[in-house]
């Protein structure tokens, strides 16, 4: 007799994104799975969500170059089926790796594939990077690593380099595996190789980071408290450190 399970216990709209609320249990595997790949897999250091430092660490990574690029995948979450999932664990010699994709997926807010990762499970972000690292994205990244800066945040994969032509080459490549391993493209949020970006609401040029004016005003909307403001002064701070200009 199957045993039925309640991985989460609500759901809600952030930001138009559908967020999952883990339940005790489902918290606990979550974070048992979570450590297992850990301990199993050692990530590039290009993935720069899993490591110290975050985007800000990966914008800094991109200033030595003059030209960039950007990819977005679009709904990553919610595109790794659980049957990737289970794959990807398998391939690392998880351990129950069924009992793990099962209790790490919900039914699909959008439809197809029928259960996925989701918004707001501790173990989404880590198992997402092993699909994505054991896909045709993750082989041409680590190809093209010796090469071009690779940046990847999440589904924000950003490239750069002091060669237009190597980074177009690279970025049409990228294109070409993304759409490979049975992803999309959020096309509205890509960039073609450029002098001057903005990512992670940022402006990222050569040499140079800081928090687009946008980003700024959309703090300063609402009147923020004297330790909201210090703590995004100091986050400004941060991204701007180590600029040339």
């Amino acid at each position: 007799m199957p045993v039925s399970f309640e991985n989460y216990t609500h759901s809600f709209l952030l930001n138009r994104k559908h967020i999952f609320a883990p339940s005790e249990r489902g918290r606990r595997i979550g974070e048992d799975v979570k450590q297992r790949v850990e301990s199993a897999v050692s990530f590039e250091d290009y993935y720069y969500h899993l490591r110290k430092g975050g985007h800000v660490a990966a914008l800094h990574s991109h200033r030595a170059n003059a030209h960039f690029c950007k990819i977005d995948i679009q709904n990553f979450f919610y595109s790794v089926a659980r049957n990737r999932v289970v794959r990807a664990l398998r391939h690392i010699d998880v351990h129950r790796a069924t009992h793990y994709g099962k209790w790490s997926c919900v039914r699909n807010p959008f439809g197809d594939p029928k259960y996925a990762l989701p918004y707001g499970f501790v173990q989404s972000p880590i198992l997402a990077t092993l699909v994505l690292a054991t896909s045709e994205i993750g082989r041409t990244l680590r190809l093209m690593a010796s090469d071009v800066t690779v940046a990847v945040y999440v589904d924000d994969i950003s490239l750069s380099s002091s060669d237009p032509v190597r980074l177009k080459a690279r970025y049409d490549e990228l294109l070409d595996a993304v759409d490979a391993a049975g992803f999309t493209v959020n096309a509205g949020k890509c960039v073609a190789p450029c002098s001057d970006m903005t990512v992670f609401n940022c402006s990222l040029r050569s040499g140079e980071t800081v928090v687009t004016s946008d980003r700024a005003a959309e703090f300063h909307m609402f009147p923020p408290s004297p330790e909201s403001l210090a703590g995004f002064e100091r986050y400004c701070a941060s991204v701007e450190r180590g600029n040339t200009k």
